[in-house]
């Protein structure tokens, strides 16, 4: 599993941050994509205090152009991807509230922030990959996927269609014999400075009180949980569950290898209309 080029976009804040340190120091190196240029810089120098490899590029994953250009420059200096994780998300607070109360600029922002990202780094991984024909995506889903998310429409809609679209790419991957295999995850609720920000917004509080009394008195997940999911599923053992969404709350991976057959064969973790 060692030794990967891994590429995180949204990589300068939040569950970014983490992840990337958390795969640097499996011995991976790290390409970090992200607009701020004073946090990714940051983080490239507590991955190399870590005993890591990074290096940085600024990119805005909303302007095709530009992640065209870094996806240039990347395999300029590296030769390939091994893995991409399309990790950008945002919450904004002014897309929370009942939804026809919300304006739909701000509603349809957080879905494209959300989904197109998702769509636009799939797409330019698979493309770097195909000549080597190999390689892992790794795509981001959360709350709202699982069960409704009231108050959090745009947010959930995205996060759902990420999940529901990992899963199709990964089936069109297969049928044109592409070795280039497609996964989401949940990383749960991760204490950063993001989720305190939201938590502690007047509209999260006013619609979402329980985020609160999570994130003072509850459960927080772990963002090592989500690396070694994250390891896991690019390590070569979980390729035939490839496109199905994993929880990094429910630390069961080992457990789900080495039942992987009857995992398939129930259609576990996909997401299915029972009639």
């Amino acid at each position: 599993m060692s030794n990967k080029i891994i590429v995180i976009t949204g990589a300068s804040g939040g569950v970014g941050s983490m992840i990337s340190k958390g795969l640097a120091k499996k011995g991976n190196y790290i390409i970090c994509l992200g607009r701020n240029k004073n946090r990714l810089e940051e983080l490239v120098k507590d991955i190399e205090l870590l005993g890591g490899s990074a290096s940085f590029n600024i990119v805005d994953m909303m302007n095709e152009q530009m992640v065209l250009d870094a996806s240039d420059k990347i395999i300029k200096n590296t030769g390939k991807v091994d893995v991409w994780i399309n990790n950008v998300g945002v919450n904004n607070h002014n897309a929370i509230g009942p939804t026809w109360e919300l304006e739909p600029e701000n509603w349809w922002n957080e879905v494209s922030l959300n989904l197109y990202t998702a769509f636009i780094g799939t797409r330019t991984a698979i493309n770097l990959m195909k000549n080597r024909n190999s390689g892992y995506i790794i795509n981001l889903g959360g709350g709202g996927v699982q069960e409704p998310k009231p108050f959090g429409s745009a947010y959930g809609a995205a996060k759902t269609a990420i999940v529901k679209f990992t899963e199709t790419v990964n089936i069109e991957l297969e049928e044109e014999n592409l070795n280039i295999k497609a996964f989401s995850f949940n990383p749960g609720f991760i204490k950063n400075e993001r989720t305190e920000d939201l938590v502690e917004s007047d509209v999260c509080r006013k619609y979402m009180p329980k985020l609160e009394e999570i994130l003072k008195y509850g459960k927080m997940s772990d963002a090592q949980d989500s690396i070694d999911l994250i390891s896991a599923l690019i390590s070569g053992r979980a390729d035939k569950l490839s496109g199905k969404y994993f929880f990094s709350d429910d630390k069961n991976i080992e457990e789900v290898l080495l039942n992987e057959k009857e995992f398939v064969k129930q259609e576990k973790n996909l997401l299915r209309v029972i009639l």
